[in-house]
């Protein structure tokens, strides 16, 4: 097929993909890399592209190459009715801690700033996790569309201030954050500097995943018979977010010390809820974290919306609601269970490093990467796609999923 030029509608994929993916697991990645030193970062520089790039493509090769074409395809197609209960389930288990670490960190975001910035005495943790959790399941309950549209006003201008404020943070860099971090690097344990590379795996897995939206735009452009553009689209759309994030999280480890980073990870708290101009009176201090809590926001929505729905659909299934009303207690009873587990497991404020270390990246590997490859090693349809590309997204998913088994030693 000829190949026509770049269209309008090829841009607001781009945005969309970009939009989606640099959020609020990009405010971790400067704590986690800025805890453990430059050579963190130098693994991302390295695997970063091709962890996130890569496997993207093949997840879109596959979702084009289903034998059942469909408005929004889904992996489950290709393992018929009774392996599409299992892949449900996989999902809602993949992607609710995600929706997790979203809520702890923008109740805590929002408590320092009441605390920090606007300066009250205290908050009750108990009452601000449930105004969050009304608030958040409130608009949820408005519907898709209504989500849908929340998100594409925060999208966009959330990425756009986290990259003007790499750009302010640059007068203010010090080299010798990264210089004394490898002048200690010698005496640091070798055992210790592998355990913080493998580690920080999942980390990039789950701060550079788009996977939700790659469906809908391979549908897309299927139905438009154009899937040459698409994977274009996909190239673009991942250069500029590997460079938007290392951007990012450079300027942020370069104009702020190891030991806020520490302090940060011990806190739950994200990048932007620590920043703060040299004198801590400019305006960044108190944009900052304020457009973090927006970055939160978003992110929780997004993933809330497609792990809700899912676990709503997955309980009308597993009880084999027929009638309209069987159907629609059962979809609100799953989002109140959903609501309180939430709730009482954000109070409890678990660490949400750990959450994404021990769960999400882990979690997220296994759709990312696991199971295109064994679907392309096990179905003749994609036999295609076999060769350097699967073997290096099966080992990029083993590596990552070793994290999760590392949690549980």
């Amino acid at each position: 097929m000829k190949q026509q030029g770049w269209k309008l509608q090829d841009t607001i994929w781009t945005l969309g993909l970009y939009g989606t993916t640099v959020g609020a697991g990009t405010l971790f990645l400067p704590i986690e890399i800025g805890a453990r030193g430059p050579i963190i970062f130098i693994i991302m520089l390295l695997l970063g592209l091709p962890l996130s790039l890569l496997p993207h493509l093949v997840l879109g090769r596959i979702y084009m190459s289903e034998p059942d074409r469909q408005r929004l395809p889904a992996l489950s197609t290709w393992f018929g009715p009774r392996g599409d209960r299992i892949m449900t389930l996989l999902y809602c288990i993949a992607f609710y801690p995600v929706m997790l670490v979203y809520g702890i960190s923008l109740v805590s975001a929002l408590d320092n700033f009441l605390i920090e910035r606007l300066h009250f005495a205290s908050v009750n943790q108990g009452l601000l996790t449930l105004i969050c959790m009304v608030v958040l399941f409130g608009i949820l309950s408005k519907g898709r569309d209504r989500v849908v549209g929340t998100m594409s006003v925060l999208a966009l201008p959330f990425a756009i201030a986290i990259i003007a404020i790499a750009v302010v943070q640059i007068p203010h860099w010090r080299w010798e954050n990264v210089a004394d971090a490898l002048h200690a690097l010698p005496n640091t344990p070798a055992a210790t500097t592998f355990k913080n590379i493998w580690l920080t795996l999942p980390l990039i897995t789950f701060s550079f995943c788009c996977a939700p939206i790659i469906s809908p735009l391979a549908a897309h452009y299927q139905e438009q018979g154009d899937a040459p553009r698409a994977f274009r689209v996909i190239r673009i759309a991942y250069l500029a977010i590997f460079l938007s994030i290392i951007f990012f999280v450079l300027s942020c480890v370069l104009s702020m010390p190891h030991d806020i980073f520490a302090e940060a990870k011990e806190k739950n708290l994200n990048v932007l809820s620590i920043i703060s101009s040299p004198d801590n009176s400019g305006i960044l201090f108190y944009i900052a974290p304020f457009i973090a809590i927006v970055g939160m926001t978003k992110s929780f929505l997004g993933v809330s919306l497609s792990v809700t729905e899912t676990f709503s659909d997955f309980t009308v299934r597993l009880f084999n609601c027929r009638s309209e009303r069987g159907r629609k207690l059962s979809q609100a009873a799953a989002v109140l269970s959903m609501y309180v587990v939430t709730s009482l497991i954000v109070y409890t404020n678990p660490n949400v490093i750990t959450l994404i270390e021990a769960f999400c990246g882990p979690l997220i590997a296994i759709i990312l990467f696991l199971i295109p490859a064994w679907l392309i090693y096990n179905k003749p349809a994609l036999a295609f796609l076999r060769g350097g590309r699967a073997l290096s997204i099966l080992l990029g998913g083993l590596a990552t999923l070793s994290a999760l088994l590392y949690a549980m030693v």
